[in-house]
């Protein structure tokens, strides 16, 4: 299986969070992703109170092949 790796960046492409995980494939990975996205989004921010900056790259073989937005995912929540 391969192994892919989630990192949390800021606006100023700092990262913050690595999660390293084996996934059977691209749509596990993205499934993974959203809900690891989903743990960063405060109740706060989905409640409209702030705006929120940042994303969540999926990459695999150093490769970024997906980026969330944690905007868009507490858009998605709330």
């Amino acid at each position: 299986m391969p192994s892919y790796v989630f990192r949390v960046r800021t606006p100023d492409n700092v990262t913050h969070r690595v999660q390293r995980d084996e996934l059977p494939d691209l749509d596990a990975a993205m499934a993974h992703a959203q809900r690891f996205a989903r743990t960063l989004v405060r109740t706060p921010v989905r409640r409209g109170q702030r705006t929120i900056g940042g994303s969540v790259d999926v990459e695999i073989a150093d490769r970024a092949i997906a980026r969330l937005l944690l905007s868009e995912v507490a858009y998605q929540i709330s």
